[in-house]
């Protein structure tokens, strides 16, 4: 049972790792660019640097919010204290089911990218 339990924190971390540096990644890929990324642009970065052990691109929900320009451009019209957030969230289902009665079946994990607006 403890081999059971190495391997599906091994797992759930490899995924917990990976979902917080693609959105840490989206969330400056969206700001560093003088012409502005769409918003489709900075969803499709998120989800393909999430794939790991068991999640493929489709998997994490995806979430931008905090800048204030449209979805071409999402830090356009934003002052110098404006931050742009990308949160991502899943929920990772244990690889080996635990045979413990009430033990859950997976864990739900996020993670966020912020990073200040650097052109309007």
């Amino acid at each position: 049972m403890l081999f059971l339990g190495i391997v599906n924190f091994g797992v759930v971390l490899a995924q917990q790792l990976s979902i917080s540096n693609s959105a840490r990644r989206a969330a400056r890929f969206a700001v560093v660019d003088v012409e502005g990324r769409a918003c489709g642009d900075i969803e499709a970065e998120a989800r393909n640097a999430a794939i790991t052990i068991g999640m493929g691109p489709s998997d994490p929900t995806y979430a931008l919010s905090g800048a204030t320009g449209p979805c071409e451009r999402p830090c356009a019209d934003s002052t110098d204290t404006t931050d742009l957030k990308v949160t991502l969230t899943y929920h990772s289902n244990f690889v080996v089911p635990m045979p413990i009665p009430g033990f859950p079946a997976g864990v739900d994990i996020a993670g966020e990218g912020v990073f200040r607006c650097e052109y309007n």
